[in-house]
This record gives structure tokens, sequence and C-alpha cells, in this order.
């Protein structure tokens, strides 16, 4: 029941609460969470392991993220935080050779880091020589806002100017009259280090918020830690690894979802909903944006079009109700000279397959399908099914697997004495009826069942041809 819970969670979580407590309160509605209490105000820091001038190793917050994510560059201002999804996909692929840890009852950092060393070198991901090693990385000093203009950083360190500092006054002050009740923090360690052989990667839920001394520039208790530290030869991106786990854990439905998880699975199921959604994102360019849209208040659930009917035929009257209301429109808006273009594209799309594949069928038939028939069967199947299927802008043509199947067939009757144009048509004839069929008992809800692997496979084989 908790991993339903948390696959529920798991395409709505693109919406981010108000600063008004009744939008909170709108919002945690069905919650995991205890009804008694609002969700918590999220405070997220992503700080990464630098070198100041002292030549000593310290954390230095490079990035935080209330509703949005803010820099900590001078005059900076918060903004969406566009993630590609490559970063996500090397995010989940981290976490999966990473450790998950949850529920542990430690109220120290240093607590927190022994059980976190312990188990990175139960599950291998560092050696037992290196367990010193990492636990004093993670018990280095974090560098905080207020102090870092006495840190001495290189030169590559902006320092915080009056501006950024009067900007982020609210936001703590904010923070801060929330109380340990309704603010929490989660903290993301990244950083590469020449010692270790390989990433190690762990993501830490506490059994309950714990104010970290010295860790945060404000007082807010962290619940969830994520550490990453590894090779500086290695091929991930720290960074963006750490800018990823950190927008994720910004958003407060997917903060929630957190909560519920029970194993390394549950974590990675969650993500994968994510990737799999794109409600609440804009995707542009193959890049990912949160967009937070605020209390999504009662929305009509969605109809699912991969779901039986229980009736003969029934997919099928569901389909054209749904769809032959705007089927007119797909027609007349063709007819815009706009549209020009992609007529004649689309029209060559569909004659140079017939063509192609034509003149080398004539010579695995030896003449008896060319061509000729190959473009009239082609501009005949198409018109049918775009006027019947209400489908103008799908092309239907010739390919290489049929091709080879129209090779093979006619081998087969040459050697039986088989007519080849006769057993065509009764080709046809067991097609229709076998689509028939299909319809008939809405067979297309099996399409749930296809991965996209398989069709990448199909489409390869396609193009190859």
């Amino acid at each position: 029941r908790r991993i339903e819970s948390t696959r529920r969670f798991g395409l709505d979580f693109i919406k981010d609460d108000d600063d008004d407590d009744d939008d909170d309160d709108d919002i945690t509605s069905g919650s995991p969470l205890s009804s008694s209490c609002c969700p918590p105000q999220v405070l997220v820091e992503l700080k990464e392991l630098v070198v100041n001038r002292n030549q000593e190793l310290q954390w230095q917050e490079t990035a935080r993220w209330t509703k949005f994510e803010g820099a900590v560059e001078a005059e900076s201002r918060p903004y969406l935080s566009p993630l590609s999804f490559h970063s996500l996909l090397e995010l989940r692929r981290t976490i999966t050779q990473g450790d998950v840890l949850l529920d542990l009852k430690e109220r120290t950092l240093q607590g927190i880091s022994e059980q976190v060393v312990r188990q990175l070198v139960r599950s291998q991901q560092i050696q037992d020589q290196d367990r010193d090693l990492v636990q004093n990385l993670i018990l280095l000093r974090h560098s905080c806002l207020r102090d870092e203009k006495d840190d001495g950083w290189s030169s590559s360190q902006s320092e915080p100017s009056k501006a950024q500092s009067n900007h982020r006054e609210p936001e703590e002050k904010k923070l801060s009259e929330r109380g340990p009740e309704r603010a929490e923090a989660t903290l993301v360690l990244v950083g590469t280090l020449d010692g270790l052989d390989r990433p190690c990667v762990a993501f830490v839920r506490l059994q309950e918020s714990v104010l970290l001394e010295a860790v945060l520039d404000v007082p807010v208790p962290v619940r969830f830690l994520f550490l990453l530290l590894g090779p500086p030869t290695s091929s991930l991106n720290y960074h963006l690894i750490g800018r990823s786990i950190s927008t994720l854990m910004s958003d407060t439905r997917f903060h929630q979802a957190m909560y519920q998880v029970d194993n390394q699975q549950d974590l990675l199921a969650t993500i994968d909903r994510l990737l799999e959604c794109s409600e609440g994102l804009l995707i542009f360019l193959n890049v990912l944006v949160f967009i937070p849209i605020g209390s999504p208040g009662p929305s009509k659930p969605r109809e699912d079009h991969l779901k039986r009917s229980g009736r003969l035929f029934g997919g099928l009257v569901r389909d054209v109700t749904r769809r032959y209301p705007q089927y007119l429109s797909d027609i007349t808006d063709a007819l815009n000279p706009q549209c020009m273009a992609a007529v004649i594209f689309i029209y060559f799309a569909a004659l140079s397959p017939a063509i192609t594949f034509g003149g080398l069928l004539a010579e695995k038939t030896e003449g008896l399908m060319g061509v000729s028939e190959l473009m009239v069967a082609t501009a005949v199947q198409g018109t049918v099914f775009s006027l019947v299927g209400a489908q103008p802008l799908l092309v239907i043509g010739f390919s290489g697997p049929l091709l080879v199947f129209e090779e093979a067939f006619y081998s087969f009757c040459r050697v039986n004495g088989v007519d080849y144009l006769t057993g065509r048509v009764w080709i046809g004839f067991w097609l229709v009826l076998i689509v028939l069929l299909t319809v008939a008992f809405e067979g297309s809800v099996l399409v749930a069942l296809v991965s996209r692997f398989t069709q990448e496979i199909f489409s390869f084989l396609i193009t190859q041809h």
C-alpha cells in the first residue's frame, strides 16, 4: 500500500506549494503525511568540495532551492531549474549503483557519517582503507554565506555582495518563522577526490529531522542527505547530478514521496514516473524545466484509453467518439497555404518508398508486382486509411520487412506450385479477418505491454531496410 502511494505521487509532484498556509493544506489533502500537519517548507542546499587559498578542503555552498533555484553569486535571483534528460538518467544510474539508508536514528553529523561509511564499505563502494578518508570528508568544515568573506576563497569564488545578502534575508526569515515543525532541509554533498578509485553514492533519510550545527547558514533541521564522491577521472558530471537531485528534492510532492519509499527500488520507481511524465514540465530542445504550478485544486480524472470497455467494438466506438469532433479541422487546416511545405514533404515521403521498393519488388517477384502496382496500392490504402481512420497525417507505406516477406512468399509459391497473386489475395482476406477480430475484442490494449525497447528494435529494422 505504501508503494502504491509513492507511485500515486509520481505523476503529481510537479506542483509546488504557495506561501499561504491554506494552499499548503489543500496540497497535502490525501497525502501520506499526517493530516494534522502541513507539509514542511523545503530547503535544499547543494555543497561542493573546493579548495581555498590555504589549500584546505571545505564544503562550499554553490546553490540552494526553496521554491526555485537560487545561485550563490552576487545579485542572484531565483530562477527555473533547467535539467537535461541525460542528467536525470545519469542520476538514476548513479542511485542504482549506490546505497539507500532509510530512517537512521542518528542525531549528529558524526553519527550519520559513521553509518554512511559503514554501509559504503559493506557494499564495496569504497575500500576499507578509505573509510577514514571518506568520513573525514563528510565532517569537513561547511562554509556559510555569512562567513565566506573571511574564508579567503580563490579568485574563482565570488564574494557575496550586499545586494545578495539583502536579497536572502527575507528567505532566511521566512524559513526561520516556519519553525522546526514547518521547515526541513536536504543536504546535497558532491565532490571529487584523487584518493578514491570509483564513485560512491549514498541517499540518507533520517528518522527525525536533526538540527546539524555549523552545516547550514539557516537554522533548519536536516531530514535528507545525498552524498556523491568520486575520482576526478570519472565520466560523471558531479555538479549536474547534484543539481538534479537538488531540484527533485525541492519539489514539495517529490519531497513528500520520499517519506514513503521503503527501499532503493521505490526511489527509482518514483524517478521513473518523473521521466515518463510531461505534465507540469516544460520540455524544449531536450531540456526539462520544473514549473511550480501552485495548488492544483480539483482536477478531472484522466481517461485510460488502453483499458478494456468490456463491449464488442467498444474501443472503436470510444476512439470515434473522442477523435471525430476534430476530424474536419484536420483536413481544413491542411488547406492553409502555410501547410503547403508539409503537404509536399508528406507526398514525397509516401512516393519515395513506393518507387524504391517497387523496383526491388519487381526483381524479387519477376515482374508480377512492381512500381506501378505499389504506387496504386500506396495511394488507395493511404487515402482510405486517412479518411476512415481519422489520421490524415499518418503515412502508410511499404517498408523493408515487407519486401523480405514478399520475397519469401514468392519463393514459397514457386516451390509449391501456388499462384503468387492468388495467394496474395488470400493473405489480404486473412489480414482483414485478423484486424476485425483484434478491433472487436480490443486487442490494442496489449500495446501497454510493449516496451520502448521493442519499439526501437522494430524501428531499427524499418530504417535499416
